[in-house]
């Protein structure tokens, strides 16, 4: 039986699958946009998008390849099914090669999370619900875009259990995005009151 049949619409570990096929040894943004977008609504698009943030690059590359966030996150506010990239950031590309090996360790995880998921709590992935998640990923932008060191990884969690729930329509899935979202504010905010701290610490000596 397929996870279609057995969870919802549509299964997202299946609508990555196109993203490990082609010979490019780079893949532009629009390209991985284009491969797994049917047309049912934001879901794998804004997974697809968080995937970049999550492959090794460089602090300041990292931080550029999630401005699509910012982009497509009001977006979602406004409840766009199709979203819209300008075309400096569709052009933007990745290495296949990683984005392969990233999807090898991310798919099989992802199979077994999608045999529990379910639709179920339809409030929080209707019209409403999803502009509480636009908000909540255009707060995970403005995090990821800042050079916030180490600070990426609670994030695209929560961008993964967004688009997962928003793909199988599973309001548990949504909660768990914003559980992550507040561990992560959380997180930045001790960081935040640790550095401060420190420094009226490091005042106090001279």
């Amino acid at each position: 039986m397929s996870n279609d049949a057995r969870a919802g619409p549509i299964s997202l570990s299946d609508r990555l699958q196109p993203l490990l096929s082609g010979q490019q040894p780079r893949v532009r943004l629009d390209e991985m946009v284009d491969r797994i977008d049917g047309g049912e609504g934001v879901g794998p698009i804004l997974f697809v998008l968080t995937l970049p943030i999550l492959l090794p690059l460089p602090p300041g590359v990292s931080m550029i390849m999630a401005l699509p966030i910012m982009v497509v996150a009001p977006q979602i506010i406004v409840c766009r099914r199709r979203l819209w990239l300008p075309k400096w950031l569709a052009k933007r590309t990745v290495k296949h090669e990683k984005l392969v090996e990233l999807l090898g360790r991310i798919l099989p995880p992802l199979q077994r999370v999608e045999t529990v998921v379910r639709p179920r709590l339809g409030f929080l992935t209707g019209r409403a619900g999803g502009v509480l998640v636009g908000v909540a990923c255009t707060v995970i932008g403005v995090i990821l875009v800042l050079p916030i060191p180490f600070a990426n990884l609670l994030p695209s969690w929560s961008l993964g259990a967004f688009s997962l729930g928003l793909t199988r329509r599973d309001g548990v899935c949504i909660l768990a995005g914003y559980a992550l979202l507040g561990m992560a504010l959380g997180v930045i905010a001790l960081a935040a009151f640790g550095a401060d701290f420190g420094i009226d610490q490091l005042q106090s000596l001279f």
